[in-house]
């Protein structure tokens, strides 16, 4: 409910871009989902020291948050539905889940529930259906989505508290690290490892021992 008292239903909107401002289409759900699960997680990667049963773990990142949740449809006149289960099915398919031609991907995907707005990209959908007509036509779904969240790198790093890839960072490659996995981290962009190569006067950014003090500084593409 709306502070007005006013139902507000849930919408599913899907976006050609990364940065939610290029809106394609978007799906107003029959029935708003009874509950929402949120989940967080965080990814670490192994100290592995020689002769330590239990290694410290060390942060690597925060994991993509995910949220699912059930809506129901039904199409035997209760409430009304507009194009009937098989239509609201392909337009739901439309927004988040077919292969968008212009972009070669499936589209970006905010959830949007009142003050909830959630941005990401659909991970998973499924079906259950409940009721049928005797043709063997539906008259119920429940439809179960999970969407992964999405932040662009910029964003991701300041939410995170990360150092700004404006800064020089001077670091030491542990084990299990890369040049292109830290390049990831610190400017958003694998493909720096060249240039992190090259600024460290190394031979390639492949096969660099462990203990290695890297330099890392600010970088911009010229392209």
């Amino acid at each position: 409910m709306s502070d007005s008292g006013e139902l507000v239903k849930m919408k599913v909107t899907g976006y050609s871009d990364n940065t939610f401002s290029s809106e394609v289409d978007h799906l107003e759900v029959q029935i708003n989902p009874a509950s929402l699960k949120y989940q967080k997680g965080i990814s670490y990667s192994e100290n592995k020291t020689m002769g330590t049963q239990t290694p410290a773990k060390e942060f690597d990142k925060a994991k993509a948050t995910n949220l699912s949740f059930d809506c129901l449809f039904d199409e035997t006149g209760v409430l009304p539905l507009e194009g009937g289960i098989i239509g609201v099915i392909n337009h739901l398919e439309q927004v988040a889940y077919t292969i968008n031609g212009e972009i070669h991907r499936p589209n970006f995907v905010v959830v949007s529930w009142g003050s909830f707005i959630f941005k990401g990209q659909l991970s998973s959908v499924s079906y259950d259906y409940s009721l049928f007509r005797p043709d063997g036509s539906p008259l119920r779904v429940k439809v179960s989505i999970s969407i992964e969240g999405y932040m662009d790198p910029l964003t991701e790093r300041k939410k995170a508290g990360l150092k700004s890839p404006d800064l020089t960072r001077f670091l030491s490659l542990r084990a299990g690290e890369n040049i292109p996995l830290l390049c990831a981290r610190i400017y958003g962009d694998a493909s720096y490892c060249t240039d992190i190569a090259r600024i460290n006067r190394l031979k390639g950014f492949r096969d660099v021992k462990p203990g290695t003090k890297l330099i890392f500084p600010p970088l911009q593409r010229n392209d």
